[in-house]
């Protein structure tokens, strides 16, 4: 597929990963629709993003349905078609023990990951079925390839459902033109993990050695981004999983960074904690254990 002067919908890339996704679109030459929840966050975005190309954006939040389907009607009558959607909108509530996380914010990050994954494609898809052709971009991450996904946990099963879904719509749709990619991006510096939540005592612990992990495995969402572009350009078959996250990229950077520490040429990235109590219900069942 060509990237030149193809209409790329973007969800969550006010910043982080979709950002540096649409920053790489436009590098291509794509004509670039990013969205985020706020206008304010929009603004700034689009601020930096307009010098490299052509670039609008709209006001989403996956979790609203009628947003979804107004924001296809707006793209279309703007530019007519769209020719590749990129589900990126997803978020990490916390890290720690998925005993101690708040149910209720476990809830909200899995209206976004997954349904917003699901409305979203239903709403694209009525458009690449009808033309009989575009492409879907699924974005993985810890927890796609069902290996524990510890400290993030629940964020780990909002994406194996992602997985799922993405592997199970690949078979329904197979032979209706449109190309499905299941991308998964590894570790990223972004503010999810340079500033995330840490719930409980027990997260503290599984955390203690967490600057020197995303020193060796983190690296800039741009050069995933620019990953995931080519991968769009070279896609052949109907359905493609790629997989960034490689069994020797430990190593790889465990090496990096003794060079590094041997030459003094690297660092650690910035990163702050946002300690958060353990969640307990409210309806006691004390006496009862």
């Amino acid at each position: 597929m060509k990237i030149k002067d193809q209409v790329v919908v973007i969800t969550g890339s006010s910043r982080g990963f979709g950002y540096a996704i649409a920053e790489s679109m436009l590098e291509a030459g794509a004509i670039v629709i990013i969205t985020g929840r706020s206008q304010e966050a929009l603004q700034r975005a689009l601020n930096g993003l307009q010098p490299k190309g052509r670039v609008s954006g709209f006001v989403l939040d996956v979790r609203q349905e009628e947003q979804i389907y107004q924001l296809v009607r707006d793209v279309l009558a703007k530019h007519s078609h769209i020719d590749i959607w990129v589900n990126n909108a997803g978020y990490s509530n916390a890290a720690g023990m998925m005993l101690d996380m708040n149910p209720q914010e476990a809830l909200d990050m899995f209206l976004v990951n997954d349904l917003g994954v699901l409305r979203c494609t239903q709403a694209v898809m009525g458009h690449f079925s009808a033309r009989g052709e575009g492409m879907l971009v699924n974005i993985y991450g810890n927890g796609s390839f069902l290996r524990p996904a510890s400290p993030t946990g629940l964020y780990g099963a909002t994406k194996a459902w992602v997985t799922s879904f993405t592997r199970s719509l690949a078979v329904e749709l197979k032979g209706s033109g449109v190309k499905i990619l299941g991308f998964s991006p590894g570790m990223m510096t972004t503010d999810m993990l340079t500033s995330p939540i840490v719930v409980g005592e027990r997260g503290k612990e599984m955390l203690k050695n967490f600057g020197f992990v995303l020193r060796f495995l983190g690296q800039p969402p741009k050069a995933a981004a620019d990953k995931l572009v080519n991968a769009i350009a070279r896609q052949r078959k109907e359905f493609v999983e790629v997989k960034l996250f490689k069994p020797w990229t430990p190593l790889l950077g465990l090496l990096r960074v003794g060079w590094e520490d041997l030459t003094k040429t690297g660092k650690t990235p910035k990163f702050e904690f946002h300690y958060q109590e353990a969640y307990r219900s409210p309806y006691s069942l004390e006496g009862y254990e």
